[in-house]
């Protein structure tokens, strides 16, 4: 029980449900004077947060009391976002960035600066996009998952953070594709679609792939042959290029359509690949996000595995 409520019965519920933080607007409309405020906080019983926020202990907040603090202050509407809200959804975080508190906020809303909470700001944000998980106001996990990914510098952590939604079955790619239509423009989108057609398949995705400009742009000679494979299952996944060099050898380009492998493909692949380099061919596999993403890194490594510079004339 905290602090103070014996003698406030009618505030315990909201108290409770809030993890002991509620407004002093809260307070006053449930009958709670100013002047019984301030006694508890000169008793040092109650704590003051943020502007109008009250932590109805002494001792500093936990994490959930300090998601309540970072909502409270920011006044309706406001809710968990990105990394947080996904984690209410049951998400095993892996970065760094899910130890903050993110919130996100109508464009224009003023919040205190509250140690780890990190406030951002959205047009397209209102309390149409409000659910609750576990108690608290959160967006709707695709668009979380989607908004996790944009708020990333780096793109292919927003493609990790994709990825690793989908595989632990807290969003599907259709849920995804659907709110990342509604997001109008933000950073990485291209590499998002992209990267959720990979994880639906990757047909589509591998369509997008042009090695042969690819590797003028770096200088390379482009693959003589360049052709779509299916995998076991008949799905169209991977593409495959060659070269064919003076001294006979081959090197083989194996690009996987697919972001994430399982098992019974992961084996296949390795029992093509061990005939293929009986063959005498030199293999390199990759990405298809990796090729969009890194492509100097691979095409360096074709140059390495002795793909020929490209003669300009």
């Amino acid at each position: 029980m905290y602090a103070g409520l014996r003698r406030c019965p009618q505030i315990t519920h909201l108290a409770l449900s809030q993890a002991g933080v509620l407004t002093r607007a809260q307070l006053a409309r449930a009958g709670i004077t100013q002047a019984y405020v301030d006694s508890q906080v000169e008793a040092e019983r109650w704590t003051p947060w943020a502007r109008d926020v009250m932590l109805l202990q002494n001792a500093a907040p936990n994490r959930r009391q300090l998601m309540w603090i970072a909502l409270l202050d920011a006044a309706i509407p406001s809710a968990l976002a990105s990394h947080t809200s996904l984690q209410m959804c049951g998400f095993r975080a892996f970065a760094a960035e899910a130890e903050s508190i993110h919130i996100v906020v109508p464009r224009g809303n003023k919040c205190a600066d509250l140690p780890g909470v990190k406030v951002h700001e959205s047009r397209r944000f209102d309390e149409r996009h409000i659910t609750v998980y576990r108690g608290f106001p959160c967006t709707e996990r695709a668009r979380s998952a989607i908004d996790a990914a944009a708020w990333q510098p780096w793109p292919r952590f927003a493609i990790t953070v994709l990825a690793a939604a989908v595989q632990q079955r807290v969003c599907t790619v259709s849920h995804l594709e659907e709110a990342l239509a509604k997001v109008g423009r933000v950073r990485h989108k291209r590499h998002m679609r992209l990267a959720l057609k990979d994880i639906a398949g990757g047909a589509e995705s591998l369509g997008e792939i042009d090695m042969a400009a690819l590797c003028r742009r770096f200088g390379l000679q482009p693959p003589d042959r360049q052709r779509s494979r299916r995998d076991p299952s008949g799905r169209r996944r991977y593409l495959d290029c060659e070269w064919h060099l003076d001294d006979g050898a081959v090197v083989v380009l194996e690009i996987d359509g697919t972001h994430h492998l399982d098992v019974e493909h992961w084996t296949a692949d390795m029992k093509r690949e061990r005939k293929v380099v009986i063959s005498g061919r030199r293999v390199l596999r990759a990405a298809a996000s990796e090729v969009r993403l890194e492509g100097a890194a691979l095409m360096a490594d074709l140059a390495a595995m002795g793909v020929p510079r490209l003669v300009r004339t």
